[in-house]
């Protein structure tokens, strides 16, 4: 989201305050509590006393951004979608800190906002 506001093309001041809001958003909101909820949790009983963390493994390319403005906010919002889903995937397990329910809510709503800025044939059904 980040990469699309600081290389955007046509988009409108709204867009580009709402590309800033959802970056924000994905960061404070999903990012955050969920790094937080994974170092706290036990590593397994193996290694009594001692807490996860995260991989930060990333499964796509970065440089993937078309400059299509329609095309790139697609995208995004399909991102958005399945970290939402993924998360609340994950929450329906036992044991799983409420911190990943809400990350999911947030990325739900986050994909919603985005989405809206598409012309109504491109957003999701």
């Amino acid at each position: 989201m980040l990469t699309r506001f600081f290389t955007h093309t046509d988009e409108t001041d709204e867009q580009l305050d709402a590309l800033v809001q959802a970056a924000l958003g994905i960061m404070a909101d999903v990012l955050k509590p969920l790094g937080t909820a994974l170092t706290r949790l036990p590593m397994g009983p193996g290694n009594p006393g001692r807490t996860a963390g995260a991989a930060f493994q990333m499964y796509y390319q970065m440089g993937n951004f078309v400059p299509w403005r329609n095309a790139a906010w697609v995208l995004l919002s399909e991102r958005a979608t399945v970290l939402s889903r993924q998360c609340a995937e994950c929450a329906m397990r036992d044991g799983v800190p409420e911190a990943v329910g809400s990350a999911a809510t947030t990325a739900a709503t986050i994909s919603e906002q985005l989405a809206g800025h598409l012309p109504q044939d491109l957003r999701p059904a």
